[in-house]
């Protein structure tokens, strides 16, 4: 089966790490920094004024038909921002473990990790109606840098390197892993980017803990009746599936 460019990737059902992040101020680079339990928005494009709450979304399941999401955090939208503080510590019903089955080239510290992926930050109307989602990132013509947030129950490493040629569709998929987490919340950069190289599209997908040098994130609010901004939907599965897609198999939405 062709893959797509948006939904390759493997960061397991989690994401989080240690950091402040604000919207692109030039005194503010986004690095990440050492509260990884708070996110603060400011400056949030496309924000809009019907906007009265964000919620933090961790992802459980139990079961082949029993699953869903809950807010673990919540705070009032106000001058176009939020603060969120997030939990210290995150229930087992939200920690996984990893599918070693699709660890090719990925060299893990303690398999016996768990982690919880925050699954999205969403916005809620008056009437607490979700009415679209937050998202922290960069867009380019051929890449895609964005952050998710993961909790782990202890400190652990995750790295290396694998890639797949579809002879099929004259494709390659790159896919990088340089982390560093520690246990709790953490901050994680992930890019996407498309190349054509050697006759073929190259799809390459990397996730690191260090911030990527160059990259301009900006916070983004992309409102689910805008059907101009149909990637939303492909957004979500990105962040809920990339990691876990390969590491854990693919979760239910």
């Amino acid at each position: 089966m062709k893959k797509t460019f948006l939904n390759f990737g493997l960061f397991l059902a989690l994401g989080m790490t240690t950091a402040v992040f604000n919207s692109c101020d030039k005194d503010d680079d986004n690095d990440g920094g050492t509260n990884a339990s708070k996110i603060t928005a400011t400056n949030v494009i496309n924000g809009s004024t019907n906007i009265k709450t964000v919620k933090a979304l961790a992802y459980w399941e139990s079961g082949d038909y029993d699953y869903g999401s809950d807010a673990i955090a919540q705070g009032p939208y106000q001058n176009n921002g939020f603060t969120l503080e997030l939990p210290a510590t995150v229930g087992a019903k939200y920690l996984e473990t990893l599918d070693a089955d699709d660890l090719e080239g990925i060299t893990v510290s303690d398999r016996n990790f768990k982690s919880g992926f925050l699954d999205d930050l969403r916005g809620y109307n008056e009437n607490d109606e979700e009415i679209g989602h937050f998202y922290l990132e960069e867009e380019n013509d051929d890449s895609e840098h964005y952050t998710s947030w993961i909790y782990v129950d202890r400190d652990v490493t995750i790295k290396g390197e694998n890639n797949e040629i579809d002879e099929e569709y004259d494709e390659e998929y790159i896919d990088k892993y340089d982390l560093t987490l520690k246990k709790g919340w953490n901050i994680v950069y992930g890019s996407d980017t498309e190349s054509y190289e050697n006759g073929r599209d190259v799809y390459s997908y990397t996730m690191s803990s260090k911030k990527p040098s160059g990259v301009n994130y900006t916070w983004n609010f992309y409102d689910d009746y805008d059907y101009s901004s149909a990637s939303v939907a492909l957004k979500s599965a990105k962040n809920s599936k990339s990691f876990s897609s390969k590491l854990k198999g693919n979760k239910k939405k």
